[in-house]
């Protein structure tokens, strides 16, 4: 039975540490020299360069959290390319400018540039796609149609519109909406032009973009301006509306009771603010999880071509060419 040495079975199975002043790593010959292991390239450490990726793919239902997402992958960028700065494969302490460049572009490539366009194309695809409903628009464009009418009402630019009888005259309002979200298009349009990572995103999109017809447009948009107008006032009138739960419809008498006409007016708005949100949430499960997807289809055939062709190819001989002319003009 052979006979195991100690001094080496501790050396391979302590992953990312120096094991180069061990007397077995000495004594052995070069290409029998024990390789160590890159926990940072192994589940579940690897997953936490995904964060920011999975955060850009739920950022439609939280914003915030998005955001957060950032700092584990950060985290995990720095960890990774301080380990590969102490030490190179053999577990020697070889600290090296050269490596740090190498490792923290693989990281930027592999970890937040790649990944979130594939998220960002999943979400475009999924957007596209959902164009072929019996809406015929996309999920952004419902978004936008739903929260420009709302943002109007909060603003009360609807009683500008108001009748004799002290009804809203539905089809000017949503003319004058129409009109006005043209005017916000070509605005993003503009902005985005001018902005380098918008830019890019644009055109990441582009390919599933779907040309909607202003009657599409206007149809939906008068469809929410009635289901709005109309339930704000059931609400108002102490009147269920036919899509409101019983218990909500509770919670809004419990919330009106012995308050003015026109702190109610204000409660139902906020009431029918939240329904709407609700009925669009749906919608944005449906874009992360076409951001997730993608992510999942994509991780492995970006880090192999990042590996193997991006830095491989071009990247690594590039940084290996300029540190040898740095070298040879001290």
């Amino acid at each position: 039975m052979p006979r195991i040495n100690p001094i080496k079975e501790r050396v391979d199975s302590r992953p990312n540490k120096d094991c180069s002043n061990s007397p077995s790593y000495k004594n052995q010959p070069e290409n029998n020299k024990p390789k160590r292991k890159d926990i940072y390239a192994q589940m579940p450490l690897r997953l936490l360069g995904y964060s920011n990726e999975i955060g850009e793919a739920i950022r439609p239902l939280n914003s915030t959290l998005a955001n957060l997402s950032w700092l584990p992958a950060i985290g995990y960028i720095c960890a990774d390319t301080a380990d590969k700065y102490r030490q190179d494969e053999n577990c020697e302490n070889n600290p090296s400018k050269r490596k740090v460049s190498k490792q923290l572009i693989t990281q930027l490539l592999m970890s937040v540039f790649l990944p979130t366009v594939a998220v960002k194309a999943g979400q475009g695809l999924t957007n596209g796609v959902s164009a072929f409903g019996k809406t015929k628009l996309t999920i952004n464009t419902r978004e936008k149609i739903s929260d420009m009418i709302l943002e109007s009402m909060k603003q009360g630019r609807h009683k500008d519109f108001s009748l004799a009888d002290g009804k809203i005259d539905k089809e000017a309002y949503n003319s004058s909406l129409s009109d006005r979200l043209e005017e916000i298009s070509k605005h993003k349009n503009t902005h985005n032009k001018l902005h380098p990572l918008a830019s890019i995103f644009d055109f990441i999109k582009k390919p599933f973009m779907i040309s909607e017809k202003k009657e599409d447009v206007e149809k939906y948009s008068m469809k929410v301006i009635d289901r709005v107008i109309d339930e704000r006032q059931h609400l108002i009138d102490g009147v269920k509306p036919d899509k409101m739960s019983n218990s909500r419809f509770k919670k809004f008498l419990n919330d009106t009771k012995n308050i003015s006409q026109s702190e109610k007016q204000s409660v139902a708005y906020d009431f029918i603010r939240k329904s709407e949100k609700s009925r669009m949430f749906n919608n944005k499960i449906l874009k992360s999880i076409g951001g997730l997807l993608a992510l999942t289809v994509m991780s492995k055939p970006i880090d192999e071509f990042v590996k193997d062709v991006a830095m491989e190819q071009y990247v690594s001989p590039q940084i290996d060419s300029f540190a040898e002319f740095m070298h040879a003009q001290k």
